[in-house]
């Protein structure tokens, strides 16, 4: 885990680099990822990025990096990266989700070995 933890992390938040080192589904849903949505990264998540891109300050509307009438606000798009994300997301889902059981020696020895892993990639000092 930590060497992809280190490869994830070289990628520097690029959706295209991303989509290269994914092998969970088939090649065709990756190569989707990076046409449809390799120019933006993921930092656009953030409101302040995504006005800046879409909706820059001070400037004329549509002279964003991104052009906001074709993207967020053109519904045939909005469906389309909605239906490419669910791609990504409905195989995956049950590795990912479900309930936590309140065995509290089990949810610490997860926490435990989350601080292990931030120790050993770096995130946090020991």
């Amino acid at each position: 885990m930590e060497e992809i933890y280190r490869l994830v992390k070289k990628t520097g938040h690029d959706l295209s680099k991303l989509a290269d080192l994914s092998s969970y589904l088939d090649d065709a849903t990756y190569k989707d990822v990076k046409d449809e949505l390799g120019e933006y990264s993921v930092f656009i998540r953030y409101s302040l990025d995504a006005y800046e891109h879409f909706l820059p300050s001070f400037i004329g509307f549509g002279e964003g990096k991104f052009n906001y009438s074709s993207t967020m606000t053109n519904h045939a798009w909005m469906m389309k990266m909605r239906n490419l994300l669910s791609s990504l997301i409905e195989p995956t889902a049950t590795e990912f989700t479900g309930f936590v059981k309140m065995d509290f020696d089990n949810i610490f020895d997860d926490e435990k070995r989350l601080r292990e892993f931030a120790i050993k990639v770096g995130i946090v000092k020991s």
